[in-house]
């Protein structure tokens, strides 16, 4: 197949849904190419894939393809139009919302992340197949432990609210319990203080007015107290060496309960395993589906659950976590999912529903 990717480059949503499955369909023999205004010395694709809402043209290139038969697949790991007024990219996102559901609907295939995500878009598309994000393995080493537990988070600057569910848990067990807090990726400021003085001085205090702000204020004053290591954002693909330096012995991936979460996936689970950490996660999905140790959204619970984890047989419990992710959540395997929908077989087939190993704990 001669496959076309309509995308941005910097993303995570890239790494997850474009570069990575692109690797492997070379790999298996397909040309994968991002699209670009110099194609004239390209053969039309077979198949053209848009990925999320970001280009103005895209409806002008979807007629295109359609005029000339080319198949047209639309992905999306979000569902964007539950995106919430505190979310770093809500302002940015409205203008796009229109495109948004215009590719949904037009598409000859949706592909996606899970089944409740996918739910959620058929109400523009009935035939939306599920291929879920997975891990490249050949992109992940763990580092050595050594010294006191290490407990982090790393992430986007997305996720203020959510961090804030376990920060009252965390520096409660500080007092009880020697262990290091690292969070790493929230910003590209050299420290959270930076970023909050940057907000500031551009935009005053009117900012931490608004939801957004509202929400960063309320993470900064949770945090306080808290003792913690930091370390910036880092461009995607050194995001695995990244992790895997840090050298987690538990990764935290807290979430508030909202529309817009319970369609996430679990990526930070998949990203734990690989990097030699265990995964302790809000009992919301999608975690609740997947992860085998997770806490309800109170300080009791996040308490017990992350000083069970600092007590349990952590490397025995990695194992397992790493093995199921490496079953059911690698590329090397998912990529046959690509392969079969991009070529339009069986594109209304049921996907593979995988059992997790959730109860275990």
């Amino acid at each position: 197949m001669n496959i076309f990717l309509l995308t941005e480059t910097s993303s995570g949503c890239f790494k997850w849904r474009g570069d990575i499955p692109a690797k492997y369909l070379n790999r298996r023999g397909h040309t994968v190419q991002l699209f670009s205004s110099d194609t004239k010395s390209h053969e039309a694709p077979d198949v053209m894939v848009f990925y999320r809402a970001h280009f103005p043209d895209s409806v002008k290139l979807l007629e295109w393809s359609k005029r000339n038969r080319i198949r047209v697949v639309f992905d999306t790991d979000d569902a964007l139009d539950l995106v919430p007024p505190d979310n770093l990219n809500y302002q940015a996102l409205q203008p796009r919302l229109q495109i948004y559901e215009f590719l949904l609907g037009a598409a000859d295939v949706v592909t996606t992340t899970t089944e409740t995500l996918a739910s959620h878009l058929r109400r523009w598309n009935s035939n939306v197949v599920v291929i879920p994000n997975s891990i490249d393995p050949e992109e992940w080493e763990p580092r050595p432990r050594s010294g006191i537990p290490r407990i982090g988070w790393t992430g986007s600057p997305t996720h203020f609210a959510d961090l804030a569910v376990a920060l009252d848990a965390i520096r409660d067990l500080q007092k009880k319990r020697d262990f290091t807090l690292v969070l790493q990726g929230i910003c590209k400021e050299s420290s959270l203080e930076e970023l909050y003085e940057f907000l500031l001085a551009r935009w005053g205090r009117k900012f931490f007015e608004t939801a957004l702000g509202k929400s960063i204020k309320r993470f900064m004053e949770k945090l306080s107290g808290v003792r913690y290591e930091f370390s910036p954002m880092v461009p995607i693909d050194q995001h695995p060496r990244k992790v895997c330096d840090l050298a987690l012995d538990i990764g935290i991936a807290p979430l508030l309960d909202s529309q817009f979460n319970r369609n996430k996936s679990c990526i930070k689970y998949y990203e734990y395993a690989l990097a030699g950490a265990i995964t302790v996660a809000s009992h919301v999905l999608p975690y609740s589906a997947e992860v085998p140790i997770t806490a309800k959204n109170n300080r009791d619970s996040w308490k017990y659950k992350l000083e069970y984890a600092l007590d349990t047989d952590r490397e025995a419990a990695w194992m397992e976590q790493r093995d199921w992710v490496l079953e059911h959540r690698n590329i090397e395997s998912t990529v046959e999912l690509w392969e079969r929908v991009l070529a339009g077989a069986g594109m209304r087939a049921e996907t593979p529903q995988f059992s997790p190993m959730v109860g275990a704990w």
